[in-house]
């Protein structure tokens, strides 16, 4: 799962009630800028350069575990730390590639359908490859040709399925069912929710994304959109959801399909709404969030680009910098006081 619930003992710079409120709203922040890029954005290193443990058998005292991958953002608790941020981030992530991880992840039932009702089953990922079924927008096209065959998923997790991540326990219903359709280069996901659940807040609504990329240049795109968005969360609480996103890539393979380089540009905007009208949680990328894929492996989050969250009565800004692919400053402003991060240390 690229976004789930983790803990850290000894948070650096925390102390007291001050403290914990404050990397709440780090985790806040490290969370929303993640849903509005659609991308997981994570650190494979200590600052002392040793390899992160993502066997989840060795809690390291240097990363936040999210399931295999390491907080970008030093000082982070949980990166879904409330019920309600749990509740939005699988709503959210419905049926992209971070969503079918932590499905997969979670114990769900996941079969693949094409369009003579056969079941399909896909082979392991390459490595740096997608996991699940999601098409990447061009950035695996490979992977992405396959994907084309299949019209149908269905993830089940039946009457109920829990799973612990450290301190908490998280527990999926019901099932999330994704169907596509392709004209040329254009394919359309459809996601629906049966009867879903997370920890018991109910998620409804339809998510349309529609992908399109052209091998021949590079070039692609993503929209997404959610329609007749709703989440009744388990403190009774009846909320509206709507959301957007769209990314932009240019992308450049080498001899093996594989990215070379190019950019990943998104904007996005999210939105929840109490029936009072108090926005509960909302995010939006005031400046274009910029991925540039030159950078290469070992610089897992996004070179530019700012996210601006509000979250009840506090609001959390993420600057990512200068647009260069050396620079690891992330500035952080919590409700008016700003900070520099820097990824993974």
């Amino acid at each position: 799962m690229m976004i789930a619930s983790c803990s850290k003992d000894n948070l650096s710079g925390s102390s007291g009630a001050a403290g914990s409120v404050s990397s709440t709203l780090l985790a806040v922040g490290q969370t929303s800028a993640q849903l509005a890029s659609g991308s997981t954005f994570s650190v494979q290193v200590t600052p002392s350069g040793t390899t992160i443990d993502t066997s989840h058998t060795q809690p390291h005292p240097d990363h936040c575990k999210n399931d295999g991958m390491g907080s970008f953002l030093n000082g982070t608790d949980f990166l879904t730390p409330t019920n309600e941020l749990i509740a939005i981030v699988d709503a959210e992530s419905a049926g992209d590639m971070r969503g079918l991880r932590m499905y997969g992840r979670s114990g769900a039932t996941i079969t693949n359908y094409d369009a003579a009702g056969n079941v399909v089953t896909l082979p392991l990922p390459p490595a740096g490859g997608p996991e699940g079924v999601s098409f990447s927008g061009g950035e695996f096209a490979h992977i992405d040709s396959l994907l084309k065959t299949i019209v149908k998923t269905v993830v089940d997790f039946g009457a109920g399925i829990a799973v612990k991540h450290d301190s908490i326990t998280i527990t999926r219903a019901g099932k999330i069912v994704i169907t596509r359709a392709v004209s040329g280069q254009q394919v359309t996901e459809t996601v629906t929710f049966e009867s879903y659940s997370v920890n018991g807040n109910a998620i409804e609504g339809t998510k349309t994304r529609i992908n399109t990329f052209d091998p021949t240049t590079g070039v692609g795109s993503a929209t997404t959109s959610v329609a007749n968005g709703k989440i009744t969360f388990n403190t009774g609480v009846v909320a509206t959801w709507t959301g957007s996103r769209a990314r932009h890539s240019t992308i450049v393979l080498d001899a093996n399909k594989h990215p070379l380089s190019g950019t990943v540009t998104t904007t996005a905007t999210t939105t929840v709404t109490g029936s009072d009208g108090t926005v509960i949680y909302s995010h939006t990328t005031t400046n274009p969030v910029v991925e540039n894929i030159a950078c290469g492996g070992a610089h897992r989050w996004p070179v530019s680009g700012t996210v601006e969250t509000d979250y009840k009565t506090n609001k959390v800004i993420i600057d990512f910098g200068d647009g260069t692919c050396a620079n690891k400053d992330v500035t952080v402003t919590i409700n008016g006081v700003t900070t520099t991060k820097v990824i993974g240390g």
